[in-house]
């Protein structure tokens, strides 16, 4: 893999009959897509809740991961409705690794595996197509959602990062996992 593979992004991943996993393009941002990344019930558990977003910074956001040569940012279709996002990066081609983070920004999906498909199917592509060795993640403590999304995607806890974040005025430890194929 090289970085000329990474620039070529027009990757698309089957996950299942109704889900589709697409690198993000500038007319995938949309009013709901900036809607969710300013709803503290969708952003609670990521850092993004620390920002305003809008339409033009979503835009730039969305055209600099595109443009990467270290990042994959993909978008969540259901049945070719975007839900959500997925992204792989930066990707370390020195070391062939990678971390990964999620969300689904609408929430009528939530609860439903979609999720656990998609972390499955990101690192299935990851380590088959491009080749690498580990990839990482974490997640609030108290994120349970993600915790159980991770475990079962073959996610293993390598540490904590005690007393790290603060969550509703009270510090929580940042729990940091990884993944290595078999």
């Amino acid at each position: 893999m090289s970085t000329e593979t990474l620039a070529k992004k027009n990757i698309k991943i089957k996950v299942d009959e109704q889900i589709l996993l697409k690198v993000l393009k500038l007319n995938d941002v949309s009013d709901s897509y900036v809607e969710w990344l300013n709803d503290f019930e969708v952003t609670k558990f990521t850092e993004q809740k620390y920002f305003t977003h809008t339409l033009e910074n979503t835009k730039t956001f969305v055209s600099q991961k595109d443009e990467s040569e270290r990042d994959l940012l993909f978008g969540i279709f259901f049945n070719g409705t975007h839900i959500g996002n997925i992204k792989l990066g930066p990707i370390n081609l020195e070391h062939m690794s990678s971390e990964v983070s999620y969300f689904i920004g609408e929430k009528k999906f939530w609860g439903r595996g979609i999720a656990s498909k998609c972390v499955e199917a990101i690192v299935q592509f990851a380590v088959t197509e491009l080749g690498l060795k580990k990839v990482n993640a974490g997640y609030y403590e108290n994120n349970i959602g993600s915790a159980k999304v991770l475990q079962k995607c073959g996610f293993v806890v390598e540490g904590n990062r005690i007393s790290q974040i603060i969550f509703e005025n009270k510090r929580i430890n940042h729990v940091l996992v990884g993944y290595v194929p078999n």
